[in-house]
């Protein structure tokens, strides 16, 4: 069950991304290495085709810099986070924005804004923002508007949080972080450097066309 909303992610990305701008598969981390990726905290591990990280890991993705960037979180035992990772210079100066499970039960439940990684807060107002529902995995984008504010979109329960931003930042980089059980299952880039466009396997096709009308529309709608 875990895999469907990641496979969902991965089907809606591949799918429309060109027409509508939304990020398109780099990573789906199924050859079990972790070449292209350097960890700028602890450590990550590729197996099972997912990625994972020590406490508090933080890894960037080499040569790709992003305005947007997505990836099919998946929620471990007790509190675990996945984070996306835009503007990075260093691991006090990057916009780092976690889906959380904040009450150990193992499912997500709240959104995060921080500058650095785990640091200061990134916005103006609140950094905290709730689920209208625990989810277990999810399409997690975090996007960098240009103008001083941000948002994060959360496609399991079809909520964007967003706000302005308290400070700037001097670097491009992207990347993930980890904490606890989280797991990514793609990773997703909106990006002009030429990458790979991934085919979906045959046998995870039936499983792709699941959800896919729901999930489209939650999509679209978000970006009108």
């Amino acid at each position: 069950m875990k895999k469907i909303a990641a496979l969902c992610g991965f089907w809606l990305a591949c799918s429309i991304g060109t027409a509508n701008a939304v990020p398109i598969l780099v990573d789906d981390f199924n050859d079990g290495v972790t070449s292209g990726w350097t960890a700028q905290n602890g450590s990550v591990t590729e197996s099972g085709g997912v990625l994972s990280g020590s406490a508090f890991s933080l890894v960037t993705l080499d040569g790709q810099s992003s305005n947007t960037i997505a990836v099919d979180a998946i929620s471990g035992g007790s509190v675990n986070y996945v984070a996306l990772v835009l503007n990075y210079a260093s691991l006090s100066d990057n916009l780092f924005v976690k889906i959380q499970d904040n009450d150990f039960n193992g499912l997500f439940d709240t959104v995060f804004f921080y500058r650095g990684n785990n640091g200061a807060n990134a916005l103006t107002g609140s950094a905290l923002f709730y689920l209208d529902f625990e989810v277990e995995a999810t399409y997690f984008e975090l996007t960098d508007n240009g103008d001083g504010t941000v948002a994060a979109f959360v496609g399991a329960t079809n909520q964007t949080f967003s706000g302005t931003l308290a400070n700037t930042y001097s670097g491009t980089g992207v990347g993930l972080g980890f904490y606890g059980d989280g797991l990514a299952d793609n990773f997703y880039i909106e990006t002009t450097t030429p990458v790979p466009t991934p085919v979906p396997e045959p046998a995870s096709l039936a499983l792709l066309g699941l959800g896919l009308a729901g999930l489209g529309f939650a999509r679209r709608k978000k970006k009108t």
